[in-house]
């Protein structure tokens, strides 16, 4: 008897312990999609992924249309996944994208095996930007990612190639990763300060491919 009773204390405590793990959800965000998905990205696989030196351009203005080496490509993009939404995120000092202002990271919704279309979001401060939609997308900015690869169409005239892997990462490392999707604002500030005093260090120039 005491040892049934002492198994069903053992099973309700076990219970109550997951359901609470799986309950647990940390504020990343005042925003409530966006921080649902914050959540889904801290939980699940990071993606560190590298420039290959390729992309692919259909052509803009004076820039070739062809397989080209593009200078402007971040070097590193790190992918977060939450169930069918990933999130690509450019982390170095200064690398930042300027379609619909300007920022730090996008988001993306699955519509085929690996293809996803760019969900819209805003580049102002937390408190003052519009919440996610998961809904309100831009088919015509697509990105491609398998989890070793990733296509990524940061403007729509032109498709950069990496190769990624998996990356292990700390509690600690991955909050402050994410503190970039939902504090973009400050951290933009610190990339053009260090654009200011390193112009150099970025180029625009896109050459085609030598074959």
């Amino acid at each position: 008897m005491w040892t049934t009773n002492l198994k069903k204390i053992i099973t309700l405590i076990t219970f109550v312990f997951l359901s609470a793990k799986g309950l647990y959800s940390a504020e990343f965000s005042e925003r409530t999609n966006l921080n649902k998905i914050l959540n889904g990205f801290f939980k699940n696989q990071i993606f560190k992924c590298q420039y290959i030196n390729k992309s692919w351009s259909i052509g803009f203005d004076n820039i070739p249309y062809g397989m080209v080496i593009n200078s402007m490509a971040f070097r590193d993009i790190l992918v977060f996944e939450h169930k069918n939404i990933i999130g690509t995120l450019w982390p170095n000092i200064g690398e930042i994208s300027t379609e619909k202002g300007v920022k730090k990271y996008q988001l993306w919704k699955k519509k085929s095996k690996d293809e996803y279309v760019m969900i819209e979001s805003d580049f102002k401060s937390d408190s003052v930007s519009f919440d996610i939609d998961k809904e309100n997308v831009n088919e015509n900015q697509k990105t491609y990612f398998d989890q070793t690869s990733l296509k990524v169409g940061v403007k729509e005239w032109i498709t950069d190639f990496y190769s990624c892997e998996e990356i292990n990462s700390s509690n600690f490392a991955r909050k402050k990763l994410i503190d970039i999707f939902v504090n973009q604002d400050e951290y933009v500030k610190k990339d053009f300060a260090y654009r200011e005093k390193n112009p150099s260090s970025f180029t625009s120039k896109i050459e085609l491919l030598s074959k």
